[in-house]
């Protein structure tokens, strides 16, 4: 177990689809209920996304905490949370876009993460999705620029939101600008995975330091079978 007084992002790619052996090893590692929810996705990648992220929730909690039997239930706006667990008093969140699989985790206090695919959207959409204040900040750049600058705004309204902890119905109508003074105990942080992935994560607690773990399957498969 890893020392874990902060944050942890782990970050797994979706990579090829799995064998049948491997996606079978994966779904019997998991509730029925899990298995049953997965199954529905009808094209591979996104039942391989679910499948993926399901199996690093489990495994990073259980890489960082004292906690080997997880129960995961989800609130009404489907956030999934731990129940049964007294031992651990943070929170996990997750999130997968593109060719990536993210899971964040907290020592104490509550998470959000986002990860997005950068990829072309109209103006009409940037219009819907940003703040006023956002678009000002926007069209002080290039288009190219823009696009970029538009992701790392909308992660980070994602993992603002994902904390379940703003009294926002959906996060479009997040202002990042103007909330950095309105929630002062709120902390963001930026990186990215490779040119096309930004990831936003957001947290409760101050002065967090937040690591960032790349995985592969292999490390996970590994960890199942000493289970």
């Amino acid at each position: 177990m890893l020392t874990f007084n902060d944050g942890h992002i782990f970050a797994l790619p979706i990579g090829p689809q799995l064998k049948k052996s491997e996606r079978d090893m994966f779904l019997s590692s998991l509730s029925n209920d899990e298995q049953l929810r997965i199954v529905k996705y009808k094209h591979w990648k996104d039942q391989q996304r679910a499948l993926l992220g399901s199996i690093l929730v489990r495994w990073s909690i259980q890489h960082l905490t004292d906690v080997q039997h997880i129960q995961i239930a989800r609130d009404k706006q489907g956030r999934p949370y731990m129940i049964g667990n007294d031992s651990w008093k943070g929170d996990f969140n997750l999130s997968h876009s593109g060719e990536w699989i993210v899971v964040a985790l907290t020592h104490e206090g509550s998470v959000g993460i986002d990860v997005e695919k950068i990829k072309l959207v109209s103006d009409d959409v940037m219009r819907f999705a940003m703040s006023q204040d956002e678009l000002q900040i926007l069209q002080q750049h290039a288009e190219l620029e823009q696009l970029k600058l538009f992701y790392e705004f909308w992660t980070m309204k994602e993992a603002l939101f994902k904390t379940g902890l703003l009294p926002i119905t959906a996060p479009h109508l997040l202002n990042t600008i103007a909330i950095r003074d309105t929630y002062k105990d709120f902390q963001t942080q930026l990186i990215y995975l490779d040119k096309l992935h930004p990831v936003s994560i957001c947290w409760s607690q101050k002065q967090l330091q937040v690591d960032v773990t790349i995985l592969n399957k292999q490390e996970i498969k590994s960890k199942l079978g000493s289970s």
